[in-house]
């Protein structure tokens, strides 16, 4: 992976492949989350079934959240008060990138081929994956956090450091200094974790509205939506147009 000229960056990578015609869909939402399209002007809501696409920035409200599938079954969970740039695809279509600004990241990234990659971009380092759960949080005054829950991740920064992150473990980083390494992380401080709380109750294996089955819900309904559920999502509040 090659290093990138900022102060240091997180990156991930994954293939995007428009299969059946998305390659990108929301199949979750709560809470009145926007997107920004890559045309410019103002952001405007999302719901269940949008499609979303490259140069798109999407954000989430305090009290929100946001599931988002890929085509080749990796799934990208964004929790409150987040914000995430969806970067731009190669010509071959075998690499995607996205900057998270802002806020709580979680992913169960499909198992990579030869040739694809998945990069998640943030302020302060880069971090290469193939196959793997991780969780990114980022923003915060400290610095930003990444746990390991399957598989490896390194993490490099732009000044030249890197490390490999093992399961269980976690790394805090920043862009003014090196980190001092990974460290075990207490697994109870996850089930105080809202966030970690809400990706653990929520199914992995969702269906992309569209192809032939309804998005799933998690359970109860929230108190942006009161609906039954056989009512199909885009109906429910104001979305774009598909």
């Amino acid at each position: 992976m090659n290093r990138i000229a900022v102060p240091c960056l997180l990156l991930l990578a994954l293939p995007l492949r428009a299969q059946d015609g998305l390659a990108m869909t929301v199949t979750f939402v709560e809470g009145i989350a926007t997107v920004k399209l890559a045309a410019g002007g103002p952001a405007g809501p999302i719901v269940e079934g949008d499609p979303l696409h490259e140069g798109e920035t999407v954000q989430t409200p305090p009290g929100g959240r946001l599931e988002i599938r890929v085509a080749n079954g990796t799934v990208i969970r964004l929790g409150e008060s987040s914000r995430l740039l969806l970067g731009t695809a190669a010509p071959a279509g075998h690499a995607f990138s996205a900057k998270l600004f802002l806020g709580n990241l979680w992913t169960r990234v499909h198992k990579l081929v030869s040739g694809e990659t998945f990069h998640i971009e943030t302020e302060n380092g880069v971090a290469g994956v193939r196959g793997t759960e991780f969780r990114i949080e980022a923003g915060g005054q400290g610095g930003d956090l990444l746990r390991v829950y399957e598989g490896a991740v390194e993490v490099k920064g732009a000044a030249g450091w890197a490390h490999r992150i093992e399961p269980g473990h976690e790394l805090s980083f920043r862009r003014d200094r090196a980190p001092a390494g990974p460290r075990p992380f207490d697994a109870a401080t996850e089930h105080s974790n809202k966030f970690m709380k809400w990706v653990r109750e929520r199914p992995h294996k969702t269906a992309v509205p569209g192809h032939g089955v309804p998005p799933q819900h998690e359970k109860g309904p929230s108190p942006e939506r009161e609906k039954p559920q056989h009512e199909k999502p885009q109906h429910e509040k104001p979305g774009r147009g598909k």
